[in-house]
């Protein structure tokens, strides 16, 4: 099913850049659009702080100067607030006053199943994660054919949600055949990540089949994500193979693109069939993933 990582940093702007973008005063909503007015600020406030407008750690706009400088109702206001906070971009401090979310580390991985393994135990150690349901079902079909187990054959079933600083970038859903599920203790699975519960119990990773693509976001999963139902995300589906070449995990991640990025750098190379990208076995291909803070 889904899995995927995280976003990097904006570029630095000159100063005067800087203040001419937070001038935020001159946004005017469109009561001709069918958006509701809260949400065309919410969604103008959002891309401002998302692009670096606004610094990290700053106090932010409060319910009164939006409702005076935007000309809407402080009902409006209020609303347009708890969207950025619900979202993690602004966090909310004693009295009314709110400050734009410290929201930038970054991380890295090398392509490969060693760098995979060792950029999930990074982020374990950087992020915190919430088992929200786990239980043992019947394999579906797909299922089933992507671990190589009988149809309805019982398989373990997990939802994790992945955070930093508290804000949720992950949507985890995994399955585990039985033969490896009865090695994990479901307790641990929100306290160490999975990988490394899977070569505590002994097994040998050996290689891992990855597809990256894109999904919208059901309600359910919106919900776990503060994001809005049908907004764009990240998808990626994996397979782990053991040394037995038997599949050990199906895991399928959604994230947050707005928090999370994937990229391959790539290698120009001169062969006697022309200059070409290289590929993983003939140059070393980085994997660099980066989450907005």
């Amino acid at each position: 099913m889904n899995k995927a990582l995280l976003k990097d940093a904006v570029a630095k702007k000159p100063a005067s850049a800087r203040i001419e973008k937070t001038d935020w005063t001159s946004f005017r909503t469109n009561k001709s659009l069918p958006s509701p007015l809260y949400h065309q600020i919410f969604s103008f406030l959002r891309d401002r702080i998302l692009e670096g407008s606004f610094d990290s750690g700053a106090v932010f706009p409060s319910e009164s100067q939006l409702e005076a400088a935007l000309k809407v109702s402080r009902i409006t206001a209020r609303r347009a607030l708890e969207e950025l906070a619900a979202r993690g971009l602004i966090v909310k401090t004693q009295g009314k006053q709110s400050i734009v979310a410290l929201y930038r580390p970054s991380t890295q991985l090398v392509a490969g199943v060693e760098g995979m393994i060792e950029n999930n135990r990074r982020m374990g150690d950087s992020t915190t994660v919430e088992l929200l349901a786990h239980e043992q079902v019947p394999a579906s079909a797909e299922v089933a054919a992507k671990l190589k187990v009988k149809h309805k054959a019982s398989v373990l079933w997990s939802v994790r949600v992945r955070r930093l600083n508290d804000v949720p970038f992950s949507y985890a859903v995994t399955h585990l055949p039985a033969f490896v599920s009865q090695q994990v203790k479901t307790e641990q699975m929100s306290t160490r990540p999975l990988i490394d519960l899977l070569e505590t119990a002994g097994i040998v990773i050996a290689r891992a089949e990855q597809v990256i693509s894109a999904v919208q976001a059901t309600p359910e999963v919106a919900r776990a994500l503060h994001v809005e139902p049908g907004a764009a995300l990240l998808l990626s589906e994996r397979v782990v193979y053991d040394r037995f070449e038997r599949p050990v995990e199906l895991i399928c991640v959604q994230y947050r693109p707005d928090l999370y990025q994937y990229g391959v750098e790539l290698r120009r190379t001169t062969s006697a069939q022309g200059n070409r990208w290289a590929s993983e076995k003939k140059a070393k291909t980085k994997t660099t993933a980066t989450a907005k803070k």
